[in-house]
């Protein structure tokens, strides 16, 4: 099998499975018009015909250039395949799985199917999607934001260390550390390895625990295979170098903190353009809820929280209410106990 050849077929595969998934294409146009009894008068194919469909054409070249360009613009993707594909052979691809949606458009008509109370349930319950998502759409292209310079430059600032593609590396604490079962054992070796010459790594050796000791590497906030309250400690050291004794979940670990490397950021210019969008999709989130907001007050919106509460509480509230039988009358009678006490 050529390389071109298998190509083909996986392009032509994976455009098969777009066609054929419901809302990839716009071919069911004709059906769902003509079951919600929508009139839109067709425009009149033009361009050499291409297929026709019981003696009458249904697609041109016009025609399928506009699938094909509608395709593409879902599909946006798929232009990178072009260059490696003969135009015809691409053309031919599309052009098949037009015929498949065509054959299937004729079916459901020819059938009625589309005249049934299940087609007309889904149908109905698409376009109630549709309808919803056009009006999303177009309520948030009325919000309007701008975003400064020195806004993208704050949210680079308070967000380069949690952002994916920000930060090349987190940087950290490069550090060695022993383990040690109790304090005494753990505070004198500290104290041989500050004082003796060639420091923790001599004494070490000295004690015959070279063996023991367990390289941590970079320590950093995010640092995986060491454990959360040693990394935290290590994490902390403000002065490097150090030799520190950290008590862990009943374990004492002595550290050698050997040198400190700062995290590393991409540029802050390679990224604005990018961060520009997300400060003006954040701006925008913001304003959406404010004028939601608004609009709850000036359309009275009203919730019946009491539906929401737990069945519990709303069995605790009824019983601490007065009964219409009992209530009043439980009252007076304890006005009446409290008159003849004063009495």
């Amino acid at each position: 099998m050529s390389e071109k050849t298998h190509k083909g077929m996986l392009v032509g595969g994976v455009v098969a499975t777009l066609f054929l998934l419901p809302g990839c294409m716009n071919n069911s146009k004709t059906i769902q018009e003509e079951t919600i009894n929508v009139e839109i008068e067709e425009a009149p194919l033009t361009g050499e015909v291409l297929v026709s469909m019981k003696g009458k054409a249904v697609i041109t070249t016009d025609s399928m250039a506009d699938e094909k360009e509608r395709f593409l613009n879902w599909y946006p993707q798929f232009r990178q395949v072009l260059p490696v594909m003969d135009p015809k052979e691409v053309d031919h691809l599309i052009l098949e799985q037009v015929i498949t949606q065509k054959i299937i458009d004729e079916y459901i008509a020819e059938n009625k199917i589309d005249q049934t109370e299940s087609y007309k349930k889904d149908l109905a319950a698409a376009i109630e999607n549709i309808v919803r998502m056009l009006n999303a759409k177009h309520f948030g292209e009325n919000l309007v934001v701008s975003v400064s310079d020195a806004e993208i430059k704050e949210f680079y600032e308070a967000n380069k260390d949690s952002m994916p593609g920000i930060i090349v590396s987190q940087g950290g604490i490069s550090t060695t550390g022993i383990e040690f079962s109790d304090e005494s054992t753990a505070r004198a070796f500290m104290t041989k390895a500050k004082s003796v010459p060639g420091g923790f790594k001599k004494a070490a050796q000295d004690e015959g625990l070279t063996a023991q000791i367990k390289d941590f590497k970079l320590v950093n906030a995010q640092s995986i295979g060491v454990d959360a309250q040693l990394r935290d400690k290590i994490v902390g050291i403000k002065t490097v170098p150090a030799i520190e004794l950290f008590a862990v979940d009943g374990k004492f670990w002595v550290v050698n903190a050997t040198s400190k490397e700062e995290p590393k950021y991409r540029p802050y210019d390679q990224l604005k353009d990018r961060l520009k969008q997300q400060v003006e999709q954040n701006k925008k989130m913001e304003l959406l809820q404010e004028k939601l907001n608004k609009l709850r007050e000036q359309f009275k919106i009203e919730i019946n929280e009491d539906y929401f509460k737990p069945g519990d509480m709303m069995e605790e509230e009824e019983e601490a209410m007065p009964t219409k039988s009992g209530g009043i009358a439980q009252v007076n009678e304890k006005e009446d106990e409290i008159e003849k006490r004063l009495a």
